[in-house]
């Protein structure tokens, strides 16, 4: 049955994202069940609704931190920290 999942070495920091996409995916769908989405248009310059902002969030956090690793000698953690700030921005103000 876990055949399926042998595709990646699980260790625990992947489990943790897996597990914590699952719980944000799960909670934004519960809450836009109870308090549907308003679409806004933020600084982004287009029109998204709160499962779009996170998206959006997610993926910028993901391409600093892969950019983080091609700069030599540099602190992950500060990198880590900007693109946290960065995805905050994002979710409130985007």
């Amino acid at each position: 049955m876990f055949e399926l999942f042998d595709w990646i070495p699980w260790t625990a920091p992947i489990a943790y994202v897996f597990i914590g996409v699952a719980v944000m995916i799960t909670g934004l769908s519960i809450w836009g069940h109870y308090r549907p989405p308003v679409r806004r248009k933020g600084f982004l310059g287009i029109v998204t609704d709160r499962s779009e902002r996170v998206y959006i969030a997610i993926v910028s956090f993901a391409l600093v931190m892969v950019i983080s690793f091609a700069v030599v000698d540099s602190d992950t953690a500060i990198w880590a920290i900007s693109a946290l700030v960065m995805a905050v921005v994002i979710l409130i103000w985007g």
